[in-house]
């Protein structure tokens, strides 16, 4: 038989470690480790990370990163804060911001409700920015949502306040006849209201008739999160309600002369309805859409773990909006609260679309622009789901929007115009994976520079993410009429690790020109905790080794043997790092011995050719190629 070559021009088809390796397409191998095929046809060594500074923190004082997320307060994209938290698990936490370089802590004073640190409670943080605040959703020992408005984390909303008292004024007069007061707790930034309470139970005040007027004070002990202003409303015939007057905090007393025969009406607005401004629960999950703030799950209420919920329309007149959840148009479905478990996340789409997971459960909502039945929904399968943390907006291969996530027993998969997409190629490692992970089976982002699909997960029986699957988005191409395939590598070391994720943008300095840098940053135990991704030759400090295996080639057909004497290959030009190619025979029957390649060019060329004169394997009947740096 004459000599025949083995040509491999790319390796883009990515690992596959679910079909045989003798089926694989040329362009595919059985491992891919800690490379990626964004620069090269044939893989490139992946980058590691890098430590992002603590000086000024108190982060470091505790064991783990458990949070992280970027926000803009005054929608600056390149002027955006770091919020994190790290905690002793079971013992405490620490809650910093960082801006422009600078760490604040979120102290005590400032941190309204303590974040409840036991086990798995104190890594399900979820936050989402809106209308220049981000809201916070954490466990706690109060059942409410929270913000962080740039200067309080707080309670979202304002809790009802008890009712106030009156006396009769000290100045003769005629005002008489029983009319009815209540007051409501406002938060006011000038004149526009943050948010407000509602309203108190009503005192009936019944005034002497022979005295001016009727003195209204502001309940003894007050709410206490972060009022401002009261409001007194009042009536004569105790259901129609007019906003009166609004005093500041401070002013603890205000003084009626309205007659009776006059009414309120002259006096101020009618007031909001009772359930207008309902306290928001502690919602478990939240996203955007639009001016809604979109929230599902619950932490503890076994009859809110399948509930979604949404807040009015920035436009709604009720004012507010972003706080409040109105009773009367009941802005909240269930979905499903007896099957397909809890709530494992939400997240937005676009054109008014969002999803709602389960462990076995996906559904899609649609905006309807009926202020009575907001979003229409639809249940788009009940033996898909998704596993919490895992879930992420990103885009397909031709750009079109979808979702990202992690089915609990499909791995890999996706959703979006084209309904729900498995993305195969990885059986062999999904069945690792640790659904059982009593801390975090998942985390994952979408890397828009890379075009890269990220996850981090739990594998081998651990009970935090050591291991790290990637997904070339470029490279997908559909499989069959629902799967797509392709592009995968497999990471290990200390970057697989991260117990929280987020993707920052950030501006930097290459070579003394100002630029915009956007990748993923990750948290991790301590000494590393927060690390940006993508940058650095090791892990933070610590090394890892890049590695390729092709699929086996059979050339002389399986009753033939046959033998290779000489290799040769095209190259980047690197005068820093050497790479290592072996031989394996018959599926490991036999590995050469290594030869190392010196990558560093011999002129100018960015390009270099290299012979391996000395690379060989005899009586063989099929043969791999395997890569590595050390």
């Amino acid at each position: 038989m004459p000599p025949q070559d083995i040509v491999i021009s790319t390796l883009a088809g990515g690992q596959n470690d679910t079909d045989a390796p003798s089926e694989l397409a040329d362009d595919q191998c059985t491992l891919a480790e800690n490379v990626e095929f964004f620069y090269s046809a044939c893989g490139e060594r992946r980058l590691g990370c890098g430590a992002l500074s603590l000086s000024g923190s108190n982060l470091d004082d505790e064991d783990v990163m458990v949070y992280l997320t970027q926000w803009a307060n005054d929608n600056d994209i390149l002027d955006q804060q770091l919020f994190a938290v790290s905690a002793t698990p079971g013992t405490s936490a620490t809650v910093e911001v960082r801006t422009a370089g600078v760490w604040d802590e979120i102290d005590g004073a400032n941190l309204k409700d303590a974040l409840n640190t036991s086990v798995p409670a104190i890594y399900n943080i979820d936050t989402e920015a809106l209308n220049s605040k981000l809201f916070v959703a954490y466990r706690s020992a109060v059942d409410r949502l929270h913000v962080w408005d740039g200067t309080n984390l707080r309670r979202v909303g304002i809790a009802e306040p008890n009712p106030p008292t009156a006396a009769d004024t000290a100045v003769a007069g005629t005002y008489a006849t029983a009319r009815y007061f209540r007051v409501r707790m406002a938060r006011l930034s000038g004149t526009t209201v943050i948010s407000r309470s509602e309203p108190s139970t009503t005192l009936t005040f019944t005034p002497n008739g022979s005295f001016n007027g009727a003195i209204i004070t502001q309940p003894a002990v007050l709410p206490g999160e972060g009022e401002t202003h009261w409001i007194v409303e009042a009536s004569t015939d105790n259901s129609l309600f007019y906003e009166i007057e609004t005093v500041l905090i401070a002013t603890t007393t205000y003084t009626d002369t309205t007659a009776f025969a006059s009414g309120y009406s002259s006096q101020g607005a009618l007031t909001a309805d009772a359930g207008d401004f309902d306290l928001i629960p502690s919602f478990k999950y939240l996203a955007v859409d639009g001016d809604r703030l979109i929230m599902g799950g619950h932490f503890t209420d076994t009859t809110l773990m399948s509930t979604i919920a949404w807040t009015p329309a920035a436009n709604d007149p009720g004012g507010s909006n972003d706080e409040r959840l109105p009773l009367d148009v009941d802005n909240t479905k269930n979905l499903d609260n007896s099957s397909g478990g809890p709530l494992t996340g939400i997240c937005s789409s676009d054109f008014g679309i969002w999803y709602a997971f389960k462990f076995q459960s996906i559904y899609r909502m649609m905006r309807t622009g009926d202020v009575d039945n907001a979003y229409d929904v639809v249940c788009l399968s009940k033996v898909r789901g998704a596993i919490e943390g895992s879930i992420f907006p990103g885009y397909t291969e031709d750009g079109s929007s979808c979702i990202y996530f992690l089915d609990p027993f499909m791995g890999p998969s996706r959703v979006g115009a084209f309904g729900i997409q498995k993305i195969v190629g990885l059986q062999t490692t999904w069945a690792r994976v640790n659904l059982q992970a009593s801390a975090i089976v998942a985390r994952g982002c979408f890397y828009p520079y890379k075009d890269q699909a990220h996850w981090w997960v739990a594998v081998d029986g651990n009970d935090r993410p050591n291991f790290k699957i990637v997904n070339q988005v470029s490279q997908l191409r559909t499989v069959d009429g629902d799967s797509v395939g392709r592009g995968w590598s497999t990471w290990t070391g200390t970057i697989t690790q991260a117990t929280c994720v987020a993707l920052v943008t950030e501006v930097v300095s290459i070579n003394g020109v100002s630029s915009i840098s956007q990748r993923p940053f990750i948290g991790l135990a301590e000494p590393d905790f927060i690390q940006r991704c993508d940058t650095e030759n090791t892990d933070a400090g610590d090394a890892y080794t890049a590695t390729i295996i092709t699929k086996p080639f059979i050339v002389a057909g399986q009753l033939n043997q046959f033998g290779a004497m000489v290799a040769s290959i095209l190259a980047e030009a690197n005068s820093t790092y050497d790479i290592r190619v072996y031989f394996i025979k018959d599926f490991g029957v036999e590995t050469s011995a290594a030869v190392t390649v010196d990558l560093a060019p011999t002129g100018s060329e960015t390009e270099v050719f290299k012979l391996l004169d000395n690379l060989r394997m005899s009586e063989a009947r099929s043969v791999q190629v395997k890569i590595t740096d050390s």
